[in-house]
């Protein structure tokens, strides 16, 4: 007989002690705060799957949180970043780091039923709200440009269009963006 175990294990299927022992024994691998099997593909599919365990239904993934499930960073943030849209306002436990903001068209993708922001989105976000910005950060931003199929120049046509705070400071940053080129892909024979 065989049982079919959830696509991702949590706390609430085996203890902590448990799943950290799994990965070690390289049964297992972390995604957030859930974990799955070593056969199962990660995917932002999978990774939104984590992050919806945890996120109140009003919110949508943004910034580093949305970097992460759209696969540009290993690891989610410790703080899940999220946003409201100011039209649909709710309540966010303080564990979230929180913002509210207006969501256009465009702005919001849906994933495995978790509203996260679009690549542009993301990559604007990041641009307006990272404390440091390098060359590490600008590979980030043409990362998820990429997988927008989105232009650094329409990345930069929204920045002069935003009046969100540090506006300015992001135009600045789109020549570090400009000249950051991405690996070229491995070729496989």
């Amino acid at each position: 007989m065989t049982t079919a175990l959830p696509l991702l294990l949590d706390r609430n299927v085996l203890p902590l002690a448990e799943l950290l022992s799994l990965v070690l024994d390289g049964q297992l691998y972390r995604v957030g705060d859930a974990f799955a099997v070593t056969d199962t593909p990660d995917t932002p599919s999978l990774r939104a799957q984590a992050f919806a365990a945890l996120r109140p239904a009003s919110t949508v993934a943004d910034r580093g949180t949305a970097a992460w499930i759209h696969g540009t960073r290993s690891a989610p943030p410790v703080r899940p970043q999220v946003c409201v849209d100011r039209r649909r306002r709710g309540r966010v436990p303080p564990e979230f780091d929180a913002q509210q903001h207006a969501l256009g068209a465009g702005d919001v993708v849906e994933l495995s039923g978790v509203r996260v922001t679009a690549p542009l989105r993301t990559a604007a976000d990041l641009m307006l709200t990272l404390p440091r910005f390098g060359p590490a950060e600008a590979l980030e931003v043409r990362h998820l440009l990429a997988l927008g199929r989105v232009p650094p120049d329409r990345l930069g046509a929204q920045l002069s269009r935003s009046r969100r705070h540090g506006a300015t400071r992001a135009l600045t940053r789109m020549s570090v963006v400009e000249r950051t080129e991405l690996p070229a892909p491995v070729s496989r024979r």
